[in-house]
């Protein structure tokens, strides 16, 4: 602009001022407009200088590609390869000036790795001849000889009119990362392989509960084929597995391992499992979650053991247990009546010899009524003594034990639930205990106490067999009734009590291989430590049996009744031989 106004003020000073009014103005007109036009084309220049030079001093080259950056003609022959490609196949600037100038399109190929040239021949025909982006992977020989892997990638430049004027590429070093991969691979077949080869059946699911992995011991023993059920979805894999489980166990083990994915809690629990050849055998089922740092579930890990012979082994036990408890009790019978029969004998004798000698007298003539009185006398005597004998005989069953001290009931039917958890698992029995922690102690002898409680539990599992799964039902209670009373009942679901009376006496029972002693005993063991015991039908369906013990602090009486013996002591034994008939 200013050189336009000093053209107008030079034009006018110049000018004539009698051509001013003809063609002066004219000539100043063309003259600004001159000066105009110059000043925009110094103005443009300044423009496109700058631009151009901030350009040049940011805009990155090839030479500053990390990596091997190379640039092609449309045909393939190579226009330019940066220091760094140069550097790592170990040509000189005057030797790749050769190749170029040669035209040689293959010259790369000489770097490839053999077993790869093929394949990365046939992708840059391809991409030069559709025009579409080269991607691939090979094997490229350095200066020392050593091949590493790279990956090629390459985009074609195109004009206005879409005709590719040039190809930019570049190579990136990947052999570390094949190699971590290679060795992350390696390492998840050998764990794979371990898994695989571990005697268990090991299987994972998702944070939902979802199987996302058997392991092959696990399709093997259940006839899963991967090619099979693995395949599908997850939920048709699910139903596969939990139709694979028994009838009577499918309810419990769903509801088990529902609440252990809902809750988080490990998954522990014995159930029966279909194997491959239909055969439902007993499984150790448990699983834990894996967490993260903030505690969330990422993973569930599980496995199944088969318990199956061990489970045998157990059941063969306890038979084995039962078979020996009935011959000990049959032999203690035996000897018991052979004891009995023995000690009533010498009473018995001296019943009949009196009985006679009296009957003797009566029928005298004529009668003598004073012998035939003192007879009479002694045969009251000797059944007296032999009423003696049979105290002594119920006194056994009535000891109050060797050893008595302040034991907590809690704690011993915690004991005798852990002694009859198989039986409880193997009759599919559920256990609830509700016992009151505020018990005091009370003096008794541990081991008659606990054998009650046994019976008791033993007899209300039995009571169950005819019960369906889904309502066996075991309860033990445990409740302070008043100050100085303390009551232990056990319920159960079974058929109920047809004679709640006489249940208690000796030699009644309704099982068809008992002996009718069990219930008798421990009416016995609870009476001798100053409690009782009752039965009585529980609303709806089963029966509860209680006893009660008193609350307290000291020891009681130990001292068996007549010394605990069947055999009389010697004044006895002299008092009756006085009471035979001469």
């Amino acid at each position: 602009m200013a050189i336009a106004m000093a053209g107008i003020a030079a034009a006018a000073i110049e000018a004539p001022s009698d051509t001013m009014a003809t063609d002066g103005w004219l000539r100043v007109a063309v003259f600004v407009a001159s000066a105009f036009g110059l000043w925009l084309v110094v103005q443009l220049f300044r423009v496109v200088s700058f631009y151009e030079q901030v350009y040049k001093k940011t805009q990155p080259t090839m030479e500053d590609i990390p990596g091997l950056g190379w640039s092609c003609y449309p045909d393939g022959r190579m226009r330019f390869v940066n220091p760094k490609a140069l550097e790592f196949v170990g040509l000189t600037v005057d030797e790749m000036k050769r190749l170029m100038e040669t035209g040689d399109t293959a010259w790369w190929q000489r770097f490839v790795h053999p077993d790869d040239l093929e394949r990365s021949r046939a992708l840059w025909k391809h991409s030069l001849s559709t025009g579409e982006p080269l991607i691939d992977e090979q094997r490229v020989r350095r200066h020392d000889g050593t091949y590493r892997w790279f990956r090629d990638s390459a985009v074609a430049s195109r004009d206005e009119h879409g005709r590719i004027t040039a190809w930019y590429g570049t190579t990136v070093d990947i052999d570390d990362q094949r190699k971590a991969e290679a060795a992350l691979r390696e390492s998840e077949q050998q764990l794979r392989q371990l898994i695989d080869t571990v005697p268990a059946l090991i299987w994972c699911a998702t944070p939902d509960g979802k199987p996302s992995y058997l392991n092959e011991p696990l399709l093997r023993w259940t006839g899963m084929s991967e090619s099979g059920e693995m395949t599908g979805t997850a939920s048709p894999l699910a139903a596969t597995i939990i139709e694979a489980v028994h009838p009577d166990d499918r309810s419990s083990f769903q509801s088990a391992l529902g609440q252990s994915f809902k809750s988080g809690d490990p998954f522990m629990l014995k159930y029966r499992l279909r194997r491959a050849d239909g055969d439902y055998r007993w499984i150790d089922g448990k699983a834990e979650p894996l967490r993260d740092t903030d505690g969330r579930i990422l993973q569930w890990y599980g496995v199944c053991l088969d318990i199956h012979d061990e489970m045998q082994a157990q059941e063969a036990v306890r038979l084995a247990d039962e078979r020996l408890a009935r011959a000990l009790r049959a032999a203690s019978l035996s000897e018991m009546s052979v004891s009995i029969a023995h000690e009533l004998n010498q009473p018995l004798q001296a019943i009949v010899a009196n009985a006679n000698a009296f009957q003797r007298w009566l029928r005298a003539n004529p009668p003598n009524l004073e012998r035939a009185s003192r007879t009479a006398e002694w045969i009251i005597r000797d059944v007296d003594a032999a009423a003696d004998v049979v105290s002594r005989i119920r006194a056994l069953f009535t000891q109050a034990g060797h050893s008595r001290q302040l034991i907590q009931l809690n704690t011993v039917i915690n004991e005798v639930c852990e002694l009859i958890s198989d039986k409880l698992q193997a009759g599919k029995i559920r256990l609830e205990v509700d016992l009151d922690p505020s018990l005091p102690s009370v003096g008794a002898d541990r081991v008659q106490i606990e054998q009650v409680v046994i019976n008791l539990v033993r007899n209300a599992i039995e009571a169950m067999h005819e019960t369906p799964v889904h309502a066996r039902i075991l309860r033990i209670a445990t409740r302070l009734r008043s100050p100085e009373i303390l009551e232990v009942a056990v319920s159960d679901r079974g058929h109920g009590i047809a004679d709640s009376d006489r249940i208690f006496e000796a030699f009644f029972t309704t099982k068809k291989d008992g002996i009718g002693m069990g219930l008798a005993i421990c009416r016995s063991v609870v009476e001798t430590h100053g409690g009782r015991v009752w039965a009585e039908d529980a609303p709806g369906r089963g029966a509860t049996v209680t006893f009660s013990l008193p609350v307290e602090s000291q020891e009681r009486d130990r001292e068996l009744i007549g010394g605990g013996s069947l055999i009389p002591n010697e004044a006895q034994a002299g008092d009756e031989n006085k009471r035979l008939p001469a």
